[in-house]
Parts: C-alpha cells; sequence; structure tokens
C-alpha cells in the first residue's frame, strides 16, 4: 500500500491521519450529546492539525533537499 519512497510514503502517512479524523468527525456528527462534541472538539481537531503539519513539513523538507541538490549540482 505504502510506496517506497521515502517523500511518498510521508505524504501517504499525512493523508491517512487526515482521512482518520474525517471518519472520527463523520462518526462524531452522528452521535448526540456532550461526548460526541468533546470527540468532535478534541481529537478530530488534533488529527487535522497533525495531519496538516505533517504534510507542510514533508513539503518544507523536501523543497530544503531539492534546494541543496541543487547547490551540489552546480557545484560540479
Amino acid at each position: 500500500m505504502l510506496s517506497a519512497n521515502s517523500l511518498e510514503r510521508r505524504l501517504q502517512l499525512a493523508a491517512i491521519v487526515l482521512l482518520i479524523g474525517l471518519i472520527v468527525e463523520v462518526l462524531c456528527l452522528l452521535g448526540r450529546g456532550p461526548i460526541a462534541f468533546l470527540l468532535f472538539s478534541g481529537v478530530c481537531v488534533l488529527l487535522f492539525l497533525a495531519g496538516i503539519l505533517l504534510y507542510l513539513q514533508v513539503l518544507v523538507s523536501a523543497s530544503s533537499h531539492h534546494a541543496e541538490r541543487k547547490q551540489d549540482d552546480l557545484r560540479l
């Protein structure tokens, strides 16, 4: 299921975290009462933030790695 490339693997992990957050959100919206709201406001927000931050971290590290590789190519 997960690809061999580390960049793609980390992007897939971020997508999986976001999908789990969406699934929990849908389940919380089906429930009624204060527990469903607490799960929605706590767990879903944390999963969304974790997925978004992981995605942004992957993008930043990939662009910095690409810039370093480009500088190394220019030196040669």
